[in-house]
């Protein structure tokens, strides 16, 4: 898992993978700030952008989730978000495999994924300008709200795997 802050990207983008630059570099120059919600296609099938709005909800309602073909960067328009983020292992219990369909499967009991003081997992602060990279063996929970209920405007894209050598 990667965070990072777009304002600084020009003097940490050499840090990241090829592909993570140029999908980084795309939502900088092609201003996907004011586009419409929807997919937009950057490199035929290898990787896209989806531009999302929502709310966010108590994070007691949300599951852990994980993809196997894509890489996410999820980018913060507006609004504020709290996103989980657990690394993989084998006693996670999958409650719902799409990822022949959809690359994703959700993740059960997400209260035990919390593990206070066992020292595994994260909750990070989403504000607009921030971005962060999930790789496949990173779980992450997107759409918690901070405080209260937030509009979150969102630019996610989908990197596949063989762009990074995975």
């Amino acid at each position: 898992m990667i965070l990072g802050d777009i304002r600084n990207l020009d003097q940490e983008k050499h840090l990241y993978p090829s592909a993570v630059r140029r999908g980084l570099d795309y939502i900088k120059l092609h201003q996907l700030e004011d586009a419409p919600p929807g997919k937009y296609e950057l490199e035929s099938g290898k990787m896209f952008a989806i531009v999302q709005e929502y709310i966010t909800q108590p994070i007691s309602g949300q599951q852990y989730e994980s993809h196997y073909s894509y890489i996410d960067i999820q980018y913060l328009v507006s609004g504020t978000e709290r996103i989980g983020w657990k690394r993989y292992n084998d006693r996670l219990k999958i409650s719902f495999n799409r990822l022949s369909e959809d690359d994703i499967q959700f993740y059960e009991d997400n209260s035990s994924l919390m593990g206070v003081g066992h020292g595994e997992g994260s909750d990070l602060i989403m504000e607009p300008g921030l971005f962060a990279v999930f790789f496949p063996t990173d779980l992450h929970r997107p759409c918690g709200h901070v405080h209260q209920e937030s509009r979150i405007r969102k630019i996610v894209i989908k990197i596949h795997r063989s762009l990074v050598g995975l």
